[in-house]
């Protein structure tokens, strides 16, 4: 039985997010090259692109919106997240001001509204 979240409860499932993605500084900003690097990372095989799989170990495989985020940011459906399409516009996005970094608050609003979304429309 799939469960339509309310706003707190995914709010509960961005937090942590933020948290795990904010650590060079951990300055409760996001730098762009944070997650640029966080991308390099965790492209393990190191061919430029995060397949599902890769993608999956950065979420946590049990994570509700794994598939459908993927899906998201896969606007060229080829199966695999180019940085264009995970770092460059998703930071584009949360990045209401335009400086180099997203505040938690930015992050925070930008995924919980994400993943609202995509709670209406999928389950």
């Amino acid at each position: 039985q799939h469960h339509h979240l309310n706003n707190h409860e995914l709010q509960q499932l961005v937090d942590p997010g933020f948290q795990s993605l904010d650590i060079n500084p951990k300055d409760g900003l996001l730098e762009h090259d944070e997650l640029s690097k966080l991308f390099d990372m965790r492209d393990t095989d190191g061919n430029g692109n995060l397949s599902r799989e890769e993608f999956g170990a950065h979420t946590g495989l049990d994570f509700l919106f794994k598939d459908p985020l993927f899906d998201h940011f896969d606007t060229d459906h080829d199966g695999v997240l180019s940085k264009d399409e995970f770092v460059e516009k998703p930071f584009a996005e949360m990045n209401q001001n335009g400086d180099s970094e997203v505040s938690r608050h930015e992050f925070d609003h930008f995924y919980t509204q994400l993943l609202h979304h995509i709670n209406q429309h999928h389950g």
